[in-house]
């Protein structure tokens, strides 16, 4: 794991510590929503792969990508408190925080390829990002390449207070295989998040882990009570959805809740938004039709209440 130093600190400390040393401003009942932190009652996420790398030809628009991320956080829309971004060149990183900055937002950008080849993001940086309303504290960059991909699988993650906890938000983009790569990389961010819930923290995953969820990649995130040997620690935002249970595991009639999901990648589920399950009720998913323009992922967006 690649940290800011001063975070190698706050990773040996409890979440009330956190709080006692780094308070979430002067007043945090009162701040405004573009202030410092997200209030308790409803948070809004949004999880989506803008292929902004590979998807550059037309009819894929570079403007409306960077349009429709901004409009995410609208507070006039959908007024999303953090933003889970995955496939982003560091240039479209830098326009969107130039848009979001005046709406509250700050955020991290990790780079899995470098600057400096020309067919790769016109030669800028490329990784993944995660932006949230209100300030950073500490940031994160996890590295969880095992040895065999094609390039190295690196997660940003970002501490701030969502619905006034200390919260690691991180964007998650696995390897795409058979599992064999992906599975040890999905230990790897399990024990890592089982170390800042062992703390105290709130966590939130979004992003696209490129295996479907009755996968032994996502069994490393699901409670063990969602069955097929999952032992992880969170809710799946689209999981209590009976629209999308796969009926022959789960009927709807006696089931609340499974792993399952509307998809995302056509007629898969690849994206997902996991939320540390004490910290949130009532999650709830929808994936928004795939604007071709933008990418070829749909747009995930969840709610739920603290």
């Amino acid at each position: 794991m690649r940290r800011t130093p001063a975070s190698l600190a706050v990773l040996t400390v409890s979440a009330a510590a956190f709080c006692a040393l780094v308070p979430p401003g002067p007043s945090a009942a009162a701040a405004p929503a573009t202030e410092a932190v997200t209030a308790a009652g409803t948070i809004r996420l949004t999880s989506y792969n803008i292929c902004g790398n590979m998807c550059s030809l037309p009819p894929y628009d570079p403007a409306r990508r960077i349009a429709a991320v901004v409009a995410e956080a609208d507070p006039g829309g959908w007024g999303a408190d953090q933003l889970f971004l995955q496939e982003v060149c560091e240039h479209q990183y830098l326009a969107l925080l130039d848009r979001l900055g005046p709406l509250g937002y700050t955020g991290f950008h990790s780079a899995t390829l470098p600057a400096g080849n020309p067919a790769i993001c016109e030669g800028h940086a490329y990784g993944n990002a995660v932006l949230v309303r209100g300030p950073v504290s500490e940031t994160a960059d996890l590295d969880l390449t095992v040895g065999g991909e094609r390039e190295p699988i690196t997660v940003p993650c970002a501490l701030n207070f969502l619905a006034n906890r200390p919260t690691w938000s991180c964007s998650v983009h696995l390897y795409w295989d058979d599992g064999t790569l992906a599975v040890p990389e999905a230990d790897r961010l399990a024990a890592q998040t089982r170390q800042w819930l062992d703390e105290g923290f709130t966590v939130v995953l979004g992003g696209d882990f490129n295996h479907s969820p009755r996968t032994a990649t996502l069994s490393r995130f699901y409670r063990p009570e969602r069955g097929d040997g999952a032992d992880g620690s969170f809710t799946e935002a689209d999981e209590s959805d009976p629209e999308y249970f796969e009926r022959a595991v789960c009927p709807p009639a006696t089931t609340s809740a499974c792993r399952s999901g509307e998809a995302t990648f056509g007629t898969k589920k690849l994206d997902y938004l996991f939320l540390s399950t004490p910290h949130f009720q009532a999650p709830s998913a929808d994936a928004l039709p795939l604007d071709t323009a933008v990418s070829d992922h749909n747009l995930l967006r969840v709610s739920a209440t603290t």
